[in-house]
């Protein structure tokens, strides 16, 4: 009896481990683990629009897309 239930322990443990798996390689396949500082920077907006009351930080945009103030260094 012991036997059957470390079997299906065993089963059980596989399956899973080969779902996510699958689930890894989908991730991966469709694009989804391409760009993860797109979302580090969505969030950062998002929290910047909102400790402003809702108005949207006027540094925020220039912070994320980029430009600056400075001028280009040779």
């Amino acid at each position: 009896m012991l036997e059957y239930l470390t079997l299906g322990q065993f089963v059980v443990a596989v399956l899973m481990g080969l779902a996510a798996l699958c689930a890894f390689l989908w991730g991966a396949a469709s694009g989804a683990l391409s760009d993860v500082e797109a979302a580090k920077h969505q969030v950062l907006r998002a929290e910047d629009d909102m400790a402003g009351g809702g108005e949207p930080c006027p540094t925020a945009s220039r912070r994320f897309n980029g430009s600056t103030d400075e001028p280009p260094r040779a």
